[in-house]
């Protein structure tokens, strides 16, 4: 039997752990599937300009391949999708949950908006998300959009800027949000357990960073950006959330369908039991959505 030296072994070990960590290393690095209405053939105008005073103020337009626009005999609804990402992160070409419902007639429209980064702050992003669906509304003829049929869906930090274009009675035809925080105010107390992955003091100063302020000055930030601390808006809105999840707590969906339902808004609530933090398209958004823009 072959007798290694210690030398030799400490060499073979190193060229293992090398392999490993190249593995490592190439999984990391790995070509990251970014779905798309591209994956289905979608036609596309991808960055177009709803505001000109930062480059995030972009939107993505997918049409069907069918769809002949401008001009068309016929229009068409449109999903206007707002991403999460903390106010912080994420990208309007990153996976859309409605991705290949342009293979069912609908356009889907993504929407890019300032992160909440000094200067900025999330007043700013809803500033952002109130512009493009207006931009959306206002130019539907261009691309043969029934500007009747708007939908608006968001995730996450998207479901919070969703809600506010609900708020601000925009002329859309539903507003569905999924995972997403809808009032501020308990975010600026050390008290609250988790959110956004945090614990107590961490969730304070997250909150006064995408608010931009410090506590205890925060309180008019706080209500201006929460749709939970404001007027109901006029269309209908499909809450959804995870009770399981573990970044933004179900408390705040229960928040805003219980200020809401309080002024008589039409509003309804999803608790879907078994998930998490996820757009939960198939718990109830799809059907909405159906029901209120109609066929493709």
């Amino acid at each position: 039997m072959r007798r290694f030296s210690p030398s030799q072994l400490r060499t073979g070990a190193l060229l293992g752990l090398l392999v490993v960590a190249l593995g490592v290393l190439a999984y990391v690095n790995r070509p990251i599937k970014r779905l798309t209405p591209l994956e289905v053939d979608a036609q596309a105008e991808l960055d177009v300009a709803y505001a000109d005073e930062h480059p995030q103020q972009r939107i993505d337009i997918y049409l069907p391949p069918d769809h002949d626009y401008p001009g068309s005999d016929t229009s068409i609804p449109a999903i206007i999708w707002i991403h999460g990402g903390g106010w912080v992160g994420g990208d309007k070409g990153d996976s859309l949950p409605v991705w290949e419902w342009t293979d069912q007639g609908f356009a889907v429209i993504s929407v890019n908006y300032r992160y909440a980064e000094a200067p900025h702050s999330v007043a700013d992003a809803v500033d952002d998300a109130v512009t493009a669906v207006t931009f959306v509304s206002d130019n539907a003829d261009r691309w043969s959009i029934d500007p009747e049929r708007l939908g608006v869906y968001g995730f996450s930090a998207g479901g919070h800027l969703t809600a506010m274009v609900g708020h601000n009675n925009l002329p859309v035809a539903a507003v569905v949000l999924a995972g997403a925080p809808t009032d501020f105010r308990p975010l600026l107390d050390p008290n609250v357990d988790f959110f956004n992955g945090l614990e107590g003091q961490g969730v304070v100063e997250f909150s006064e960073g995408v608010l931009g302020c410090s506590v205890p000055n925060c309180e008019d930030a706080a209500v201006a950006v929460s749709p939970a601390a404001l007027d109901a808006g006029a269309p209908p809105m499909l809450i959804v959330h995870g009770r399981l999840d573990g970044i933004v707590h179900v408390s705040q969906a229960n928040l805003l369908y219980d200020h809401l339902t309080a002024q008589g808004a039409d509003v309804e609530l999803v608790i879907v039991e078994d998930e998490g933090h996820s757009s939960l398209l198939e718990h109830g958004p799809a059907e909405f959505l159906r029901e209120h823009l109609g066929a493709g």
